[in-house]
């Protein structure tokens, strides 16, 4: 379960490279993520600087809304993830 994890670490990690958010929101977020779990709120949030950044900063304006897209995806990989570690059968 420790590699399922260190893949959604790694995938939320290049998304953050790969979107031009701030240095030092770059830098928070990837310690935040080195030294805990990903968690929810972090995972709003970078929803939240993804929304707030200007249509002029990326490449085109289908850029944007590609990486809202890929975003939205890991998050319900995550959720999911989340959901079926946790999950307990009954029998």
């Amino acid at each position: 379960m420790a590699e399922k994890t260190a893949i959604e670490k790694q995938k939320i990690i290049k998304f953050i490279a790969q979107v031009p958010f701030s240095d030092e929101d770059k830098t928070r977020w990837n310690a935040e993520i080195a030294d805990n779990d990903l968690s929810e709120a972090l995972l709003e949030e970078l929803h939240q600087k993804l929304m707030e950044i200007p249509a002029d900063k990326f490449a085109s304006d289908w850029a944007r809304v590609e990486r809202s897209t890929e975003l939205t995806r890991l998050l319900k990989e995550w959720r999911l993830g989340l959901a079926s570690r946790n999950f307990k059968h009954g029998r």
